[in-house]
């Protein structure tokens, strides 16, 4: 016998109508109704509930043949599973994704080199900066302030020029993504662009510490004469 039979039929013997039972399993009288044509079937919550309101066994209610409801309790089960399984490899994808963002944000915030490089988020500039002066030797790794753009904005970097820099060439081109140089070298005054001229007469301005932590302290637009934001 099928399921919805099977249900009208102990319903019947509980002198219930389909709204009484509509009211005790807190559903709508038409599911009651689907699930006595055969339209749709209860799940397995439900189908418990079922056994307790009209005092019959689980197996009562799914014996006989053409009985469908078994299989189609079999596919819910499957489908949660496979929810499941879909919600948490998108919670695994989400769970990386953050991860992978606070990295970068990390990175970007203590200028870490390895980290920017890789930084999707980051664009490839060419900036410029006044160079320390090395009187004829070698310059050691120094913190320079690189300008992006006419407006003064830019950031310091760690400098990886080596050569000597002198008094008539202290202004390098500077590549850099991020917090990471590409590469550094030392320009011409006809090589700086008409918009950064006023670099060429500033003296190089050195790093400090910021005493309050946080982003390192830029030149001041009185230092280098440009409009620093």
């Amino acid at each position: 016998m099928e399921f919805g039979k099977i249900l009208k039929e102990e319903r019947t013997r509980q002198n219930l109508s389909q709204s009484d039972l509509a009211l005790k399993l807190h559903v709508a009288r038409q599911t009651v109704s689907k699930w006595e044509n055969g339209d749709t079937y209860p799940n397995l919550d439900v189908l418990v509930s079922l056994s307790e309101i009209l005092n019959v066994s689980s197996d009562t209610l799914l014996k006989g043949e053409n009985n469908n409801v078994v299989e189609n309790l079999s596919n819910d089960v499957k489908k949660k599973k496979r929810y499941k399984g879909v919600l948490i490899g998108i919670g695994t994808v989400l769970a990386f994704c953050i991860v992978i963002l606070g990295v970068l944000t990390w990175g970007r915030q203590t200028q870490n080199e390895t980290i920017d490089r890789i930084n999707p988020f980051l664009k490839t500039q060419t900036g410029y900066a006044v160079m320390p002066l090395s009187n004829g030797k070698s310059l050691k790794p120094k913190d320079i302030f690189v300008v992006d753009d006419p407006f003064g904005s830019g950031e310091w970097l760690k400098t990886r020029y080596t050569g000597a820099v002198e008094k008539d060439d202290h202004v390098a081109i500077v590549k850099h993504k991020g917090s990471f140089i590409f590469v550094s070298r030392l320009i011409t005054k006809k090589q700086l662009p008409a918009e950064y001229s006023d670099i060429w007469n500033q003296d190089y301005y050195p790093y400090e510490k910021n005493p309050t932590g946080g982003h390192r302290i830029q030149p001041s637009s009185s230092t280098w004469g440009l409009p620093f934001k």
